[in-house]
Order: C-alpha cells, then sequence, then structure tokens
C-alpha cells in the first residue's frame, strides 16, 4: 500500500492524539495521586470532602465523587479542579464553612509536575511547585505544608481585616 500525503497526515495526528492521551492519562493520575495525599494528610471526613468542576468564569459546580468529573484543561494548557473542604469549629458542628480551593496542575517535556493553588480574592494564581518524586512516589508534602499555612493564616488575617486594625497588643507601659 502506497504512503500517501494524506496518510501520513492522518498517521501524525493519530500520533498527537496517542500523545495527548497519555498526557492527560498522566496528569489524571497524578491529581489522583496529589488529592488522596491530602486527604491523608489533612486527615479529612469524607463527610467534609468534595470536589468540583471550574467553569470558565471561575465558578465552582459540585460534581458528584470521582476526580475524573473535576478535572478540565484550561487555555493556557493547565489542568484545573476544586476541592471542598466542610470546616467547622468542632467536627461536625455548627457553624460550618465551605473552604474552596482551586488547584491548577501542569507537566512540562522533562515530566516534572508543577502543581499551584489559584487565590479567588485575588484572582491569581499563587506561587508554583515543583512535586519532586521519591523512590517513585511524588512527595506532596512541601505543598500541602504550604497550602495548610496559607489557609490558616486567611483565616487570621480575616480578623484582622474584620476588626480593621492589628489585633496584637504590645505588653508593658508604653
Amino acid at each position: 500500500m502506497e504512503m500517501t500525503k494524506f496518510k501520513e497526515l492522518c498517521m501524525a495526528f493519530g500520533r498527537a492524539q496517542n500523545q495527548f492521551q497519555e498526557y492527560q492519562n498522566g496528569c489524571h493520575q497524578f491529581a489522583i495521586e496529589m488529592v488522596d495525599e491530602l486527604i491523608t494528610y489533612f486527615q479529612i471526613p469524607d463527610s467534609q470532602f468534595s470536589l468540583f468542576k471550574i467553569n470558565p468564569q471561575n465558578e465552582f459546580n459540585l460534581v458528584q465523587p470521582g476526580l475524573v468529573h473535576a478535572l478540565t484543561l484550561r487555555p493556557d494548557s493547565y489542568w484545573q479542579f476544586g476541592i471542598g473542604l466542610t470546616v467547622c469549629s468542632a467536627p461536625e458542628t455548627l457553624p460550618q464553612e465551605l473552604i474552596l480551593i482551586h488547584i491548577l496542575i501542569r507537566r512540562d517535556l522533562e515530566n516534572n509536575h508543577f502543581l499551584s493553588y489559584k487565590n479567588q480574592q485575588e484572582q491569581q494564581e499563587q506561587q508554583e511547585h515543583k512535586i519532586e518524586k521519591i523512590n517513585d512516589k511524588h512527595n506532596f508534602i512541601p505543598f500541602l505544608d504550604y497550602l495548610h499555612e496559607t489557609i490558616v493564616k486567611t483565616y487570621d488575617d480575616e480578623l484582622k481585616i474584620f476588626i480593621g486594625n492589628d489585633t496584637r497588643r504590645q505588653i508593658g507601659y508604653s
């Protein structure tokens, strides 16, 4: 069978489709690994964890369990999804608040993975974290530490903003 220019184009298209499918599957597996690690690291009860698909207007839409329902590819080649954590003063009590976390994932040509968190208030991506591999397993701990510290700091700063001034008090005489 003769190789025509058109058949060459079809073969190139097939290769590109296969490469993209491999890329998509790799990013999806990475995202699953990250979510599993996050749940374990934060010790999140199932009842207080949810997944969200993020639409082009950056709105969070609740999806059924399974990361495949939440993961989407943005025009800038980042994969994105949302995580919801229902927090409360004591486990499963009122009042409760839903923390929405916008996660961005990318993989470069050397198969390095990167994670970043998009702050909804500032509408910008925060610092990107390269996720290192140790013994064939990704080390998410530095990113999860960063995410934890960011959320705690946000709650600490909210009271200062609400009160309108710094709540630190100087001890002693002035």
